[in-house]
């Protein structure tokens, strides 16, 4: 699965490098305008939605940094995981100013979601809990955003939906770095631990990603949301494809979670 080029990347001493602040965006107003008043607040729906979860995310990687400082993570890593909490707001209000352009008016704020944190209560310890919510949310979580964001990328046809959907995937695919990067310090025995979470981190992640209320048909495709087969096809390629191997060359063991998958699960979470 293609993707377009992120604006900015972590470097080889830690620092973060290339620009962070929001980019215009086009104005759209004649796409918006042709479309019918039920196609407009339906995307005007999609989009404040998508607000309120980019505010939940941020509180989310606030957590992530508390737990990576409580690791004693790599610097960089840390301190993505700060700059992580600011992309999420920005997202946020990228996706609430996109909800008031096709809604023609102001709107939000965005409803207040409730924390899906997992308790991790059976954790060994409070290092594990920590470790566990890093791969959850970076490696899982932001690994599946890219996925389905690409998705409706790789769809949009208007430069408005493009350019929001651009800004926001070139960030999530950083923010699963985070992860994948973490996952590369870990000692041999914390890994042992994460294998025995893997299957079930995974199947309550990709569970949440398939709950998402998509068109059947490809109608809103052009504006940068995928048809539920669509998205469900990619999230499902992206476990096959850059999970498993991921987690794999980790050193992670996976043996459980591609009997999973080849057991037809995928299809039944």
């Amino acid at each position: 699965m293609t993707s377009p080029s992120p604006r900015a990347r972590l470097r080889s001493d830690g620092r973060w490098g290339g620009a962070v602040t929001r980019r215009a965006l086009p104005d759209g107003a004649d796409e918006i305008g042709a479309l019918g008043p039920a196609t407009r607040a339906r995307l005007a729906r999609i989009w404040l939605s998508q607000a309120a979860t980019e505010l939940r995310v941020a509180s989310s990687f606030a957590v992530i940094h508390r737990g990576l400082v409580a690791l004693d993570a790599d610097a960089g890593l840390v301190r993505l995981a700060a700059r992580a909490v600011d992309d999420e707001h920005r997202h946020a209000t990228l996706a609430e100013e996109l909800a008031g352009r096709y809604a023609g008016r102001a709107v939000g704020p965005p409803p207040v979601l409730p924390d899906q944190r997992p308790g991790h209560p059976t954790a060994s310890s409070p290092a594990l809990r920590s470790a566990l919510w890093v791969v959850g949310q970076c490696a899982l979580n932001e690994t599946f955003a890219s996925a389905y964001l690409s998705a409706g990328y790789q769809g949009a046809r208007h430069p408005l939906a493009r350019a929001a959907l651009r800004e926001l995937l070139e960030d999530e695919i950083d923010h699963a770095r985070i992860g994948w990067a973490y996952l590369g310090t870990t000692s041999p025995a914390l890994r042992r631990e994460l294998s025995d979470w893997l299957l079930p981190l995974t199947v309550c992640n990709l569970r949440e990603w398939r709950r998402l209320e998509l068109p059947e048909d490809d109608a809103l495709a052009a504006h940068g949301v995928p048809p539920l087969a669509i998205a469900r096809e990619a999230l499902e390629e992206t476990l096959r494809e850059v999970l498993v191997p991921g987690f794999r060359r980790a050193g992670l063991d996976t043996r459980a979670l591609e009997r999973w998958i080849a057991a037809g699960a995928y299809d039944r979470s």
